[in-house]
């Protein structure tokens, strides 16, 4: 329904048209785009940089008292899937999901590009340069571009509202998919974003925005490169002699860019990850970019990157910089700043922490296959060996377990997903292993939330995406409806079950011949369970006992412990620390430790 603006005064600055202004991330300006574009149906599947973008929609519907559809799918194969049968219904629909999570889609994707759909899709693969979360910085605009997909490329939150707006009208009227790929300095960036009431915003966007007046070298920039570039050319005072253009298509290419380019004696594009623009316009020498190797071929273009690239290419040109004065209360505050490296760690109190100490303790020498998500930071605790993609620690495990058994070995391997990737990757290779009997142990760590991603619901949770309430899928109940046998339910702060039951299920795969064994670590994320009433140790005996050793520091790389190396002692972060008192089992001297260690007198390991 219309609103009435009438009243609204001009001079307040906001158009008469907007319903109001607010300040929001990047994610938030695209759901509100697709919802004032008259989007019906979403579906998605959380993913950083992407998972704020369902949300978003779910909270503007509800503002605006709408009818859209909005979930959380069990992939993203199945958000696209989802997604593009409304399209084909004639529906307005869109789905979400990171970079890589589009190649869990692409098969549906490439064969979809060319169905006649009758209404619109449009999916928002958000892409993570760096990579900041991902195990690659893979970039959606080349795959869009080799496949002859609409692919836009926002440099703001706003542009990106934008877009979104208008990728799904131009997707309804032409009967045809199409991706916005915002990074993750656009799906996380703030800015101030005019409301408006569904189908009133009004959105031009200009095949290109030029900049400068100089001809001696042009930049060719799209996304955030293009903010960055701009914030560089103004710091070198170098607007009146670079031009620069922003690339808002990227596929297929804006007609303005080629003749940018042809305007310009030496150009340089900027844009990331791939050399996507910079192939479209194929340039020759005279082109500079990543194939030229002034652009770096990976990694994300940071404004000191961009900066150094700027004074690189223009070295030598006659191209001068303007007097760049600082500002002297800024130079001031940074002096002195450094800034310690925080390696990413699981929070304290993690119980996946707990899981994967015990099982290291239980089978040091073990082939541990892992997988995607909060759990890989078992690294650091030397409890994973591996990280392909999701599902790829049962997969590995299975290969692990062929060719080890060629040799006539049984090695210990113990695998760990987590519980929203078991529904999302693991269910057809977990049933395979089950057929084929394939011994290794299988650890689900079941927090109860899709933790990384920001705390969205599994199909075990029981909640909808809105938060209404839903059927639960136990994860027990599929994993012995695959016919697998062994299959323990622990807590994971219980160490010592932990380690028995691990030494349960080897013993289990050597004796019956048959695999493989499943253990579902079971304990709510520490997230969710703060403020919440549990049970928390004494922490100062782990202080006061201390001799040194630093055994539950590098046990445990726990955030809430470091060590005073001038009391030579443990020292315990109580802003940090949440009491529970996993790195007991650690300490040498302390009850807890020392029982461990009886436990492990008695049994033998096994060595791979």
């Amino acid at each position: 329904m219309k609103k009435d603006n009438s009243t609204r005064r001009e001079e307040s600055g906001v158009p008469l048209k907007t319903t109001g202004r607010e300040v929001m991330i990047g994610n938030f300006a695209i759901a509100r785009g697709l919802v004032e574009a008259g989007l019906d149906l979403a579906a998605a599947y959380p993913g950083t940089p992407s998972s704020e973008i369902l949300p978003g929609i779910i909270e503007f519907n509800r503002r605006e008292k709408g009818n859209i559809h909005a979930e959380w799918s069990t992939n993203e194969k199945c958000a696209f899937e989802v997604a593009f049968g409304a399209a084909l219904a004639g529906r307005k629909a869109a789905c979400m999901m990171k970079q890589v999570g589009l190649n869990v889609a692409f098969p549906s994707l490439l064969k979809g590009r060319h169905k006649a759909i009758q209404g619109g899709l449009v999916v928002v693969s958000c892409d993570d340069p760096g990579p900041q979360s991902s195990q690659t910085e893979q970039d959606t605009r080349l795959l869009a571009s080799l496949f002859n997909i609409p692919v836009f490329d926002p440099a703001s939150p706003k542009e990106a509202g934008d877009i979104a707006y208008y990728a799904l009208q131009y997707s309804y009227d032409h009967k045809t998919p199409v991706i916005i790929r915002p990074t993750h300095r656009v799906s996380h960036a703030r800015e101030m974003i005019d409301l408006f009431s569904p189908g009133l915003r009004e959105v031009t966007l200009n095949e290109g925005v030029k900049s400068g007046k100089g001809r001696k070298l042009g930049i060719v920039a799209s996304g955030m490169s293009y903010a960055l570039a701009r914030d560089v050319i103004s710091e070198l005072v170098l607007e009146e002699v670079i031009s620069l253009y922003k690339v808002v298509r990227v596929f297929p290419l804006e007609r303005g860019v080629m003749e940018f380019v042809a305007g310009c004696d030496r150009v340089l594009v900027l844009e990331e990850t791939d050399a996507v623009l910079e192939v479209l316009i194929d340039g020759g020498e005279r082109v500079f970019g990543r194939r030229s190797g002034h652009v770096p071929g990976q990694g994300e273009l940071t404004y000191d990157v961009v900066r150094g690239i700027v004074q690189q290419v223009t070295a030598g040109t006659g191209i001068k910089a303007g007097a760049f004065i600082p500002d002297p209360a800024i130079e001031e505050a940074m002096k002195g700043v450094n800034v310690l490296p925080r390696p990413p760690k699981l929070c304290a109190g993690c119980p996946h922490r707990a899981s994967f100490f015990a099982m290291a303790y239980a089978y040091p020498d073990a082939v541990f296959p892992g997988d995607i998500g909060c759990y890989t930071l078992g690294i650091a605790m030397g409890a994973v060996d591996t990280c392909l993609d999701m599902g790829g620690g049962v997969t590995l495990a299975s290969g692990f377990y062929d060719t080890f058994k060629q040799d006539g070995d049984l090695v210990p391997i113990l695998a760990s997903v987590g519980d929203s990737t078991f529904f999302h990757a693991c269910l057809p290779p977990l049933y395979d292993a089950a057929q084929k009997k394939k011994q290794f142990i299988l650890v689900i760590m079941d927090n109860g939330t899709t933790a990384m991603t920001g705390m969205q619901p599994t199909p075990q949770t029981g909640i909808t995406a809105d938060g209404s309430p839903a059927s639960s899928i136990m994860i027990e109940d599929i994993v012995k409806g695959f016919g697998i046998e062994f299959v323990r339910i622990i807590d994971p702060y219980d160490i010592p079950l932990m380690i028995a039951t691990a030494r349960e299920a080897y013993d289990y795969l050597g004796k019956e011949g048959k695999g493989p064994a499943v253990i579902i670590a079971r304990r709510e994320c520490i997230l969710t369970a703060k403020g919440k009433n549990v049970a928390t140790w004494d922490m100062g005996r782990l202080e006061e006992d201390c001799i040194g050793c630093k055994a539950c520091v590098k046990a445990f790389d726990c955030p809430g412990l470091a060590f005073d190396e001038e009391r030579r002692k443990i020292r315990i972060d109580e802003g940090v620390c949440v009491k529970c008192g996993m790195c007991y089992f650690a300490c040498p001297t302390s009850a807890e430790g020392k029982g461990l260690r009886k436990f492990q007198d008695k049994h033998s390991r096994v060595k791979g």
